[in-house]
């Protein structure tokens, strides 16, 4: 009677360790599947402030695709997030991608031009900027996605002209009233860019893709 009770004692214990090892096993795959997809296919963030107000708002969480890194060119008009260039904290933060390597850009009385063409932008948010709140961000990373800044600030540079370098990209909030941007550091390089904003996926009365202005030119 005592063998029968310790032979399933034994029998029970065997059978733990082969469902916690294969437990282990599939979460082992879980995480690096993805960790994979994180850094490779997409990932999730939380909108936090005002700078690419109308289309994007606080609370708002979005699916950015990581796959362009790899396997298509950035475009004119694609909502990107980045890290801002030299930040010491690393935070990412949300712009609208204006300028491409190479070109001429010139920003005169609140109008952007490309290589001495108007670009017309459908997007962006007119506000007077006397009855605007300013913001700086200072929110930590959210629990389940990574926190995404809009940087904003008021501007007292609006008018310039720069040609963008090779590898690198002149971004710009929709909110340009309250918005640190190009404007500011002039350029992004590539190696800034994390991703394209391809879907909003919260909350729900906004859930849907996020179509770029200037797709099929």
């Amino acid at each position: 009677m005592e063998k029968n009770k310790e032979g399933r004692n034994l029998y029970f214990a065997i059978y733990a360790a082969n469902i916690a090892y294969e437990l282990g096993k599939w979460a082992f795959v879980v995480i690096i599947l993805g960790t994979l997809i994180h850094y490779f296919v997409a990932t999730v963030f939380v909108i936090s402030g005002p700078s690419m107000e109308s289309e994007f708002h606080n609370g708002q969480f979005v699916l950015v695709s990581r796959i362009g890194l790899f396997t298509e060119k950035y475009k004119r008009g694609d909502p990107m997030v980045l890290r801002f260039p030299g930040d010491p904290e690393n935070k990412k933060y949300i712009k609208r991608l204006i300028g491409l390597p190479g070109e001429n850009i010139k920003i005169q009385d609140n109008e952007v031009f490309i290589n001495g063409k108007k670009l017309y932008e459908t997007y962006v948010k007119v506000v007077d900027p006397e009855f605007l709140p300013y913001y700086y961000e200072s929110e930590e990373l959210a629990k389940e996605a990574q926190r995404l800044h809009q940087m904003g600030q008021a501007m007292t540079k609006p008018d310039l002209e720069v040609k963008i370098p090779e590898q690198s990209y002149f971004l710009m909030g929709d909110n340009r009233e309250n918005s640190n941007d190009s404007r500011v550091w002039y350029s992004a390089k590539k190696s800034d860019l994390i991703g394209p904003v391809r879907f909003i996926l919260w909350p729900l009365k906004d859930w849907g893709p996020v179509v770029n202005p200037y797709y099929g030119e």
